[in-house]
């Protein structure tokens, strides 16, 4: 028995041993290749603006833009199971007031931070209230926030008002933001910066609970997981991000849209941003906000209407079964990985590489002359290799 024992071990390492040799390579490896794409998408998003026309530039800071929004969404949506219908109102927030705050002289380094704390203020005035409601009901309430803001809040005077607001173009650490090529790559700093949080906060415990609470939040509970102060640090997170999204969107059109330009069909679009890239996927952003920047001028060209190419890519993103674009790649990828290598080892099972005595251990007791009484306990002590 111990013999066939070890040699099912030997085997174990054996096939571990092949397993790590056949998945060092480049193509196998998944976290050489994780980084590896994201590597390249640095470097790709920092030279496309070098070998593209002036007017592509434009569509490259709406991209980024829409990719700061679609990263908030990421956060909130795949990372705790809320969903909102009220996120265009925390962009037009960061519209709003980033233009009041450009235009008294305020630098823009000082503009991002602040306006990230008045749009994570503002959802606190949503959050804290609603911290009770679960599922479809948080989602009426976002919906119903989003309506509000732009019927009544953002028709304000000392909102937007009637007419529109100039923003200005200010510079961000040395980047000039007067070109749409030097607003692109302030914006790509931020959204840089962003990602960055956004993935150490996912490795660390705090990322853990998150998604624990997404799960179940009676299992969180019952790990004695307080789950209000983290919904609420979330959503407050995710408001912060769209508000400055909306701080460079006024600054890309240099003027305050309209509010209808933050209704409650637009929050359906920004909605659509990470079911497309992927609602678990940090670079998920980034393919959701270049879909629907790219989109318009695109199905312009054959005269459809967005939403109903939006509502095309949703209908077969969701019967796809992949989460979003992202997954998709990454279910790619292990196919083709696992086609290459052969089937992959399987740890929970072995077979040893000699055969196993299966016959059933006779064990040999002494007991005194006379029988011992009905009821007795007998122990019995078993040495392991041990057979006559």
């Amino acid at each position: 028995m111990a013999r066939g024992v070890q040699a099912g071990v030997d085997s174990v390492r054996d096939a571990a041993d092949r397993g790590v040799r056949l998945t060092g390579g480049p193509l196998m490896n998944g976290k050489a290749l994780e980084v590896g794409t994201v590597a390249a998408i640095a470097i790709g998003l920092l030279v496309w603006p070098l070998l593209t026309p002036q007017v592509a530039h434009f569509y490259g800071s709406l991209s980024a833009i829409y990719a700061l929004i679609g990263l908030s969404l990421v956060i909130l949506v795949g990372w705790t199971g809320q969903i909102s219908l009220g996120h265009a109102a925390f962009v037009g927030v960061g519209c709003y007031f980033g233009a009041k705050l450009l235009n008294n002289d305020v630098p823009l380094v000082l503009t991002v931070p602040l306006i990230g704390l008045i749009g994570a203020a503002v959802s606190l005035i949503l959050g804290i209230p609603s911290l009770r409601l679960r599922g479809v009901y948080f989602t009426i309430a976002t919906l119903a926030f989003g309506a509000a803001c732009q019927q009544y809040f953002f028709t304000r005077p000392e909102v937007r008002g009637i007419a529109a607001d100039q923003v200005p173009r200010a510079d961000l650490v040395g980047i000039q933001t007067t070109s749409d090529r030097g607003l692109y790559y302030a914006v790509l700093v931020v959204l840089a910066i962003a990602l960055v949080l956004a993935y150490n906060t996912r490795r660390t415990d705090v990322g853990r609970v998150l998604f624990a609470i997404r799960d179940s939040e009676q299992a969180a509970q019952a790990m004695a997981i307080k789950i209000a102060p983290y919904k609420i640090g979330l959503f407050a997170a995710s408001a912060a991000l769209a508000s400055i999204a909306g701080l460079f969107y006024g600054m890309l059109f240099q003027a305050t849209p309209a509010p209808e330009q933050f209704s409650v069909l637009q929050s359906l679009f920004y909605l659509a941003m990470p079911v497309l890239g992927g609602a678990e996927a940090l670079l998920g952003a980034l393919v959701g906000g270049t879909f629907l920047a790219v989109g318009q001028p695109l199905v312009n060209m054959f005269d459809v209407r967005l939403f109903l190419v939006t509502s095309i890519a949703l209908l077969l993103t969701l019967l796809s079964g992949y989460d979003g674009v992202t997954g998709a790649l990454k279910a790619a990828r292990k196919a083709v990985a696992d086609a290459v290598r052969g089937e992959p080892v399987r740890y929970g099972s072995f077979v040893p590489h000699e055969e196993v005595d299966h016959t059933p251990p006779r064990v040999h007791a002494t007991v005194a002359d006379s029988p011992p009484p009905v009821g007795s306990v007998v122990r019995v002590r078993i040495v392991p290799g041990v057979r006559s």
